[in-house]
């Protein structure tokens, strides 16, 4: 005599889709990491190539852009040298440069001292006053020290607002002059920034001939 099974109970079957369910997640959130860190990572070469344009920028026009006032045309504004603005993509030519990997555009400050054209005979200090910290709290650790006479050894910053579309911490102030970078935290930190230091500059500007100014 045949005998017909009679399929899952809905124990069973609700045991099945319990265990299936767990592979699929166990699946699917290692997968969420590995994409969110490839992000950072593509954000964080951008931010590279960025950095070099600026260099090069430097090298043939014998200054720095000033920030731009739209992120979709990306032409830098003079009106906007002394404040943070969004990355003159269009006149540095770099179309890596429109927006990041989450579709938002970099955002971009420059010292004042190194807008203007040609560049004085010695390294003019800065005159910004722009600080890179980390997101340590209460008490933030400075992660760029001061010259000796107080002035700034930062000339450029460029920084994604990262997965969340926003800036965090000291990034969410376009007045100050402070601004943070810190190892990516879920859901507190993910800001990505870079700057340019000027001893950074003026060595490549010494390299290429261009410095000093002839």
């Amino acid at each position: 005599m045949i005998k017909i099974s009679p399929g899952f109970t809905l124990v069973e079957m609700a045991v099945v889709l319990l265990i299936i369910g767990l592979l699929i997640g166990g699946l699917l959130v290692p997968l969420s990491v590995q994409i969110d860190q490839s992000r950072l990572n593509a954000t964080e070469q951008s931010l590279q190539d960025i950095k070099e344009a600026l260099i090069g920028f430097a090298i043939v026009d014998g200054r720095l852009p000033c920030p731009a006032v739209s992120g979709d045309d990306g032409v830098e504004d003079s009106g906007l040298c002394g404040d943070e603005g969004f990355l003159p993509w269009a006149t540095l030519a770099l179309n890596i440069g429109k927006s990041d990997v989450w579709g938002a555009p970099f955002r971009y400050r420059v010292d004042t001292r190194y807008t203007t054209q040609p560049f004085p005979d010695d390294p003019p200090d800065t005159s910004s006053g722009l600080v890179v910290q980390d997101n340590t709290q209460p008490t933030p650790v400075q992660l760029v020290a001061p010259e000796s006479n107080s002035t700034s050894r930062v000339i450029a910053i460029i920084f994604s607002y990262g997965k969340d579309g926003q800036a965090n911490g000291q990034n969410g102030g376009t007045i100050d002059q402070v601004y943070a970078q810190d190892v990516y935290i879920e859901n507190q930190f993910d800001d990505r920034l870079i700057w340019l230091a000027k001893s950074i500059l003026i060595n490549r500007l010494a390299v290429a001939g261009k410095w000093p100014p002839s």
